[in-house]
């Protein structure tokens, strides 16, 4: 067999690195969409629930949302 001869393997497997581009793109588009507004929505979520408790009395909501804060942790002039 001469090195320019197509080498003759049975029946030819299918490509395993053969992939849809269009169908991996748009399953890629569709699951950074998803999580970019999951993400959002839990963000807006616990600013919501932060705003609500701070409104009201103490409650342990509003408690773990100051813990967030400097001014809170001890000796940070918290004034408790």
């Amino acid at each position: 067999m001469t090195p320019t001869q197509t080498p003759t393997i049975g029946p030819e497997e299918p490509d395993p690195f053969y992939y849809d581009y269009a169908t991996v793109q748009t399953v890629g588009m569709t699951l950074a969409t998803v999580m970019f507004l999951l993400g959002i929505i839990i963000i807006l979520s616990k600013k919501v629930k932060c705003r609500k408790a701070d409104s009201r009395s103490e409650s342990p909501t509003c408690k773990s949302c100051k813990s967030e804060l400097p001014s809170s942790a001890p000796g940070g002039g918290g004034g408790v």
